[in-house]
């Protein structure tokens, strides 16, 4: 299962995490810690074998790790198979600064079924979903095989908050459509108010 991730923040604060100056990435290595904090040392067990290795002390590979966090802060080079563990940190990250945030259930049939109701509705193919993930973020992590990562602008989130709402007014509209619009509207509608804002959108696996 996959989902759709909507973010009301600024495409330049994105950025900015990748590179971070020092007073940012102190407070990003905190939501770090917070959302992937190591378990808690068990008790020191005297008994256990002196030449085997403890597996309480072993890091899990698969977790994201302090180096993944270091290595996105700094802006480096981010190795494809760390790739996995450094989107689920940039998500907490996001989570974090975004004045606004939703995750929806997304299953692309079900997307271009909506994308579909929404044209009969009248919405005007320019103000489509799908447009409002069509500009790179152009970070050094890029998206991991069939998820993708995009944001649209804050003029074109505004414009498209008002067509939507339009088309969310149509009466004919699929339950489904509506059940996947809403909450869109809920992140869309925290952008006018600051013209910063812009919208990143996520569509990745649902435990990542």
């Amino acid at each position: 299962m996959q989902q759709l991730t909507l973010y009301a923040i600024a495409i330049d604060d994105v950025r900015d995490i990748f590179g971070a100056h020092p007073e940012l990435a102190s407070r990003l290595r905190r939501v770090a810690a917070e959302h992937f904090a190591a378990p808690t040392p068990p008790k020191k067990r005297w008994f256990k074998p002196l030449l085997r290795t403890d597996a309480d002390s072993v890091v899990d590979p698969v977790k994201p790790s302090g180096d993944d966090v270091e290595i996105l802060l700094a802006g480096g080079f981010i190795k494809p198979e760390r790739a996995a563990q450094s989107w689920a940190i940039l998500s907490a990250w996001l989570q974090h600064l975004a004045t606004r945030w939703r995750a929806i259930p997304f299953e692309r049939a079900a997307f271009e079924r909506i994308e579909w109701d929404l044209a009969r509705a009248g919405l005007n193919s320019d103000y489509s979903l799908r447009n409002l993930a069509e500009r790179d973020l152009a970070t050094p992590l890029r998206p991991l095989p069939d998820t993708f990562a995009g944001y649209a602008k804050h003029v074109h989130v505004v414009e498209t908050l008002a067509a939507l709402r339009d088309a969310r007014h149509n009466h004919d509209l699929a339950p489904e459509t509506v059940a996947f619009v809403d909450p869109i509207l809920d992140v869309l509608a925290a952008v006018p108010s600051d013209e910063r804002l812009d919208l990143v959108a996520t569509v990745c696996d649902a435990s990542d």
